[in-house]
C-alpha cells in the first residue's frame, strides 16, 4: 500500500514520497505535494478513492477536479495569536453570555441563522449531533469552556452561541478552534457575533492557548467581522472528494 501512515507520505509505487499527508479529524487528510500536481493527483485517485481530501495547494486541486474529483468547499484558515485583544463587549440590558451548553432553543436558533442559503449549508442533524457528542462524550475533543458561551436573551432562552475546542489535533501549529458561531435571525444585528467573537478570544487567552483559529468558507459574510477582529489568514483550504473505484 503506498500510503504510509507512520511517516505520513503518500508514495508511488517505486517507493518515491509524492505528497505529505496529516489526518484532520473526520475532515480527510490534508495533502502538500512534494512532486507534481498531476503525479500526486493520479496517485490519489488510486489510493484513496472515494475519500474527501483537503489540500491548500491550487494546482492539486485543479488536477484532481481534471481526473474526476469534485471540489465540495473552498475556504481560507485564519488565526489571531491573543497578544493585543480589543476589548470585550457590553451587552444590551436583559442580554447575557452564559456557560456553553445545548438545549432545543439553541438548536432552533443555529437552523434559522444556517438557512439554506447560507455559504457552508444548512444547519442539519449531523451538526446538533456533533455538538451533543463533544459535550456528552468529549467526542471527537471536549469543547474549551473558557471559550465557549450560550448568548442569552431577555426570555431566557438561547439565541446563539460560540463553541472552541482546543487545543486540537488537525493543525500543524498548536491552538484552540472555533467550531461553530451563530446567532439567530431574531437576535441579528444588535453586535451579538463580535461579542461572542470576542469572548472566544479572551477565553481562549485565559486556558492558556496560544492562538485561536478558525475556517471560514468563501463567500461567507462573517470573514468582514473576522478581519475587522484581527485575524489573519494562514492558508487556503480546498476540499474534494475523490470518485469511488
Amino acid at each position: 500500500m503506498p500510503i504510509r501512515p507512520a511517516d505520513a507520505l503518500l508514495c508511488a509505487d517505486d517507493g518515491e514520497p509524492l505528497a505529505r499527508l496529516r489526518e484532520r479529524d473526520d475532515d480527510g487528510p490534508m495533502v502538500r505535494p512534494i512532486a507534481a500536481a498531476d503525479r500526486v493527483a493520479r496517485q490519489m485517485l488510486r489510493d484513496l478513492p472515494g475519500r474527501q481530501v483537503e489540500t491548500p495547494d491550487d494546482a492539486l486541486a485543479k488536477a484532481l477536479v481534471a481526473a474526476g474529483a469534485t471540489l465540495t468547499r473552498s475556504a481560507t484558515e485564519l488565526q489571531h495569536d491573543l497578544e493585543d485583544l480589543p476589548d470585550p463587549v457590553a451587552l444590551p440590558a436583559g442580554w447575557s453570555l452564559s456557560a456553553a451548553g445545548w438545549d432545543g432553543d439553541l438548536a432552533a436558533a443555529l437552523d434559522a441563522a444556517y438557512g439554506p442559503d447560507h455559504p457552508d449549508g444548512g444547519w442539519t442533524d449531523n451538526d446538533t449531533t456533533s455538538v451533543r457528542d463533544m459535550f456528552e462524550r468529549s467526542d471527537p475533543v471536549p469543547p474549551l469552556l473558557p471559550a465557549s458561551a450560550r448568548l442569552v436573551g431577555p426570555d431566557g432562552r438561547s439565541a446563539g452561541h460560540v463553541l472552541c475546542a482546543g487545543p486540537v489535533p488537525w493543525t500543524e501549529y498548536p491552538c484552540a478552534w472555533i467550531l461553530n458561531i451563530g446567532v439567530g435571525p431574531h437576535a441579528q444585528g444588535n453586535g451579538f457575533g463580535r461579542a461572542l467573537l470576542l469572548h472566544a478570544l479572551h477565553g481562549t487567552r485565559d486556558a492558556g492557548q496560544p492562538v485561536l483559529a478558525l475556517s471560514v468558507v468563501d463567500g461567507n459574510p462573517a470573514r468582514h467581522l473576522y478581519d475587522r477582529t484581527g485575524f489573519t489568514v494562514v492558508t487556503r483550504v480546498l476540499t474534494l472528494t475523490t470518485p469511488a473505484a
